[in-house]
């Protein structure tokens, strides 16, 4: 029980007042999300479920980081991708196809596959932003600090609940149960 209760406490810290951006097109998935955001300590900005009303967000606030799903309700979320691109913001792409069905200009990007794994999207989104080339300092974003505990393996243990999209496998050390 000690180990799932770090686990959670290191997944809350992780995103440490980031704010993200999530574009969904399925509402109930988007708030699933930005809930997990909240979780991890970051501060979740939408859902919203397409690329006007990402691109409106955008430019109304500071935007430190984006999960993206590959297919809106406009249509391709690759013209979102690219002007997320050019303003040098980190973005995770989402998506129930495999990476390699996705547009061209998604491809490249990080990707977390979909039912989503909270503690991986985590992990990826806190991958993303450490390289990405936004100069901090200028734009007021704040740094993701990586945790002790959501690496590798340790990413299942990040959480101890059940949730019909956020699939974890159950897994169990000789640590867990001290």
């Amino acid at each position: 029980m000690r180990g799932i209760q770090e686990g959670k406490a290191h997944m809350r810290q992780s995103l440490a007042g980031t704010c993200v951006l999530v574009v969904e097109d399925e509402v109930i998935i988007g708030m699933m999300i930005s809930s997990e955001i909240a979780h991890a300590g970051g501060i979740p900005v939408g859902p919203v479920t397409s690329v006007a009303a990402a691109l409106e967000e955008i430019d109304s606030q500071v935007i430190d980081a984006v999960i993206l799903d590959a297919k809106l309700i406009d249509g391709s979320a690759e013209e979102l991708a690219a002007s997320l691109k050019e303003h040098c913001i980190p973005y995770v792409v989402t998506s129930g196809y495999e990476k390699d069905n996705l547009p061209r200009g998604l491809r490249g990007a990080p990707f977390v596959a979909k039912p989503i794994s909270a503690p991986l999207l985590v992990e990826t989104l806190v991958t993303a932003f450490e390289r990405s080339p936004r100069p901090l300092a200028s734009t007021g974003a704040r740094k993701i600090e990586p945790v002790e505990g959501m690496q590798g393996a340790a990413l299942p243990d990040a959480i101890d609940r059940a949730s019909p999209l956020l699939v974890v496998p159950a897994r169990h050390d000789e640590t867990d149960r001290q």
